[in-house]
């Protein structure tokens, strides 16, 4: 197992040195030139944070050598997936770096298909950089002729500002849910509240507004490497900060919006010594994708999935 688990990281490492390869232990499935750690989790009802797919999940984290990676992986994916249990409607996951490619033809030929992607940016902190989180609102440069384009500026969210916030966070959901991964729960509106309530109260002061005319026109959120512990050991970097959300409301995307807010974090970020910066997107979001490639992400781990139907047959 342990030389199994050297290889793969070895590959790993050449393939992206920014890729971590995760320690595997506990009821472990071994077979051949591979090794795999199954997990589930499932939506918890009161949960303060937004469960982002399927309301159960089964989750396998591989490790995989050998001449023939695609091979190993497929036979250790056939043996995962006909010993589980899983309900019609659950999800089946496999995270892959996402630069590792000699693998991934055994899980799009069992049906699994891209559905998000780990992106990191890696910018150098420059010494020059300023920004205070909590002090004025920031005029941006709007794009395209004065005229067509109203004065954007980008300010710190309060308190108060829950609700416009909470809008703009279903309206996110809802967005990506359209890509059918995930699930839009009873418990979703409670869940995304609590989770932006619990955000604003930390007072990191990392959380921002667009405005133009007056009128709220997005947002975007980004967790403190003392709040992004649960995802930094993805890469080999530290610290790491996490964006949480960002959305534009549909009548104002293409007008520099997202841009602005991204570009307000990136600078807050870099003022407080952080280099590294993550982001979850839908890999089937048509906004998303080019959005934050322009914004110097690259895709790290992608998350391979599928949805768990009945009498569901592998394709070998």
């Amino acid at each position: 197992m342990n030389d199994v688990i050297d290889r793969h990281r070895a590959r790993v490492r050449a393939a992206d040195p920014l890729a971590a390869v995760a320690e595997l232990s506990d009821d472990l499935i071994e077979i051949g030139n591979a090794v795999g750690a199954p997990s589930t989790a499932t939506a918890v009802p009161g949960a303060r944070s937004v469960h982002w797919g399927p309301p159960a999940i089964h989750t396998l984290r591989a490790a995989v050598a050998g001449d023939d990676p695609a091979g190993a992986l497929g036979h250790l994916l056939d043996r995962w997936i006909s010993a589980l249990d899983a309900e019609p409607g659950s999800g089946l996951v496999v995270n892959w770096p996402s630069r590792d490619t000699a693998p991934v033809a055994a899980l799009a030929r069992r049906g699994f298909a891209p559905r998000s992607v780990l992106a990191v940016r890696v910018s150098s902190v420059g010494p020059a950089v300023r920004v205070s989180s909590d002090g004025p609102a920031v005029r941006v440069s709007s794009v395209g002729p004065a005229a067509s384009r109203p004065a954007l500026s980008v300010r710190p969210a309060v308190a108060d500002d829950l609700d416009t916030m909470c809008r703009l966070y279903l309206d996110l959901i809802a967005y990506e849910a359209q890509f059918g991964w995930i699930s839009v729960l009873p418990s979703t509106p409670a869940a995304a509240r609590a989770e932006l309530e619990e955000k604003l109260a930390r007072g990191d002061g990392w959380c921002w507004l667009a405005e133009q005319d007056g009128e709220v026109a997005g947002m975007l959120s980004v967790h403190h490497p003392d709040h992004a512990g649960w995802v930094a050991p993805a890469v080999e970097a530290s610290p790491v900060a996490y964006v949480g959300s960002l959305y534009a409301r549909p009548g104002g995307r293409g007008r520099g919006i997202g841009a602005a807010l991204a570009g307000h974090a990136h600078a807050t970020v870099a003022a407080a010594g952080v280099e590294t910066v993550l982001v979850h997107y839908a890999a089937q979001n048509p906004l998303s994708v080019p959005f934050w490639s322009r914004q110097g992400y690259r895709p790290l781990v992608t998350t391979w999935g599928r949805l768990q139907v009945r009498d569901a047959h592998c394709q070998r």
